[in-house]
């Protein structure tokens, strides 16, 4: 089970639009949200892991495919800088988001029929991987900067904690269905299955954001320089160089964590089912306790904390091998359940602290720094592995060595974090195991 999942769903996923907005009541579109994030995330574990390494290996596809559809979730961010224009095409923000999403999300259907007729065509199938990702990614900065009016400021760690843990519980029971299915349904007919629910439930999840109740956006005019006068703000500006560089070093060998278990360990599928439950469950637990400590920690702290242990991951990996996975992947996935869960509730809250209105040409600009990391670290990871597949020293190979760089990048990104200065700390910075105690104290509070 490939533990490196970044934010969980889509984190689609200050100052209010206008004053009547800011006394508005959208606690039903908050309710809905939480429900819409659950079945997004059902949906989209289908596009991930092991499911999709399995359908890139019934599919014939080249490591370098594999890499660049695996990224480009991440790397599609690049089309988020021009998510302001959308506004011209469709004014309202509720129905651009709708619209896009249905699109984006119903492309999937693509997948099913082509299992049906017997397309054994890999560019075919890698369609609805590209239109979702691009269209996805601007359903992504439209919904953050929605949600950064709905959800009060002093309530955001502990609700997006809470509809993270909802999510996760959602992504197990999917998990579990994908592994069970794969595991004893021939290769066709799992894939057939799996993904026409997957298109289907995400269908239905863009008619739920279709019933939310969305303040309409302060863009009020935009051009292809104006995304560029946020970097005059220093604090963004540093922001955005972590993103750099933290994209890279997560992106480069992200894509393979889960084709490796796959086409190099063969796991079986019933134990990356079990890894994920151990992951699911640790997740909804510290999505729920790191959102009631964060305000006491400070979100850069709460993200250092996660880097620092996510340092683990491809370290791991880089000394699996078929004889010794089974116990290096249950570590895994306890460590990637305490790092993931801190990175990803910190990072977005931070995020929201730092923006200001309005938000959508803070988050275009993001979205462009990280976009272009990712497609340029996968591009990187694809044509690296290419060329050292085939190593074979000590019982290693050449994707142990890849991991291996992937855990140098990390330990890189987190020099740079704990060097930057994001003007938001209100705590002094503190060491990792200063972090751990005021965890463990409060955990007995």
């Amino acid at each position: 089970m490939s533990s490196e999942g970044g934010v969980v769903g889509y984190m689609s996923s200050g100052n209010l639009s206008s004053m009547s907005s800011s006394k508005k009541d959208y606690t039903r579109t908050m309710r809905l949200s939480v429900i819409e994030g659950a079945l997004y995330t059902l949906a989209f574990n289908a596009t991930q892991g092991f499911v999709y390494s399995t359908l890139a290996l019934y599919f014939n596809f080249d490591p370098v495919l594999v890499s660049v559809l695996a990224v480009l979730p991440a790397s599609s961010q690049l089309v988020q800088f021009f998510s302001p224009v959308i506004y011209k095409i469709i004014p309202s923000r509720k129905k651009a988001i709708f619209w896009i999403a249905f699109i984006a999300r119903a492309s999937f259907v693509i997948i099913p029929l082509s299992l049906v007729t017997g397309t054994k065509n890999k560019f075919i199938v890698a369609i609805p991987f590209i239109v979702f990702s691009i269209l996805n990614s601007l359903v992504g900065s439209l919904w953050t900067s929605a949600m950064k009016d709905i959800v009060p400021e002093d309530r955001r760690n502990k609700y997006f904690g809470m509809r993270n843990t909802v999510a996760t519980f959602a992504g197990l029971i999917a998990w579990v269905s994908y592994s069970m299915i794969l595991q004893y349904l021939d290769r066709v007919t799992a894939l057939l299955l799996i993904y026409l629910i997957c298109s289907l439930v995400f269908i239905y999840t863009a008619f739920l954001l279709y019933l939310h109740d969305i303040p309409e956006t302060k863009v009020v005019e935009y051009g292809l320089t104006t995304p560029f006068r946020t970097l005059k703000n220093r604090k963004f500006r540093n922001f955005v160089l972590f993103v750099f560089i933290w994209n890279f070093a997560i992106q480069f060998a992200g894509p393979f964590f889960s084709y490796f278990e796959v086409s190099q360990l063969k796991v079986p599928y019933s134990f990356l089912g079990i890894l994920n439950i151990i992951n699911s469950l640790l997740a909804m637990f510290f999505y729920t306790f790191y959102g009631k400590v964060a305000e006491r920690v400070g979100e850069k702290n709460m993200i250092r904390y996660g880097i620092t242990l996510a340092l683990a991951i491809p370290f791991l990996y880089s000394m699996m091998t078929p004889n010794n996975y089974r116990y290096l992947l249950i570590i895994d996935v306890v460590i990637a359940a305490m790092a993931w869960s801190a990175i990803n509730l910190a990072y977005f809250t931070l995020l929201l602290k730092i923006v200001e209105e309005p938000s959508e040409i803070y988050i275009s600009i993001h979205a462009l720094v990280a976009g272009i990391s990712s497609l340029l670290a996968s591009y990187a990871g694809g044509v690296t592995l290419n060329a050292i597949k085939d190593w074979r020293f000590f019982g290693l190979t050449g994707y142990n060595v890849m991991f291996m760089i992937a855990f140098a990048l990390r330990i890189g990104a987190l020099i740079s974090f704990t060097k930057l200065d994001f003007g938001t700390e209100g705590h002094r910075p503190l060491k990792f195991v200063e972090i751990g105690q005021i965890l463990l104290k409060r955990s007995r509070d």
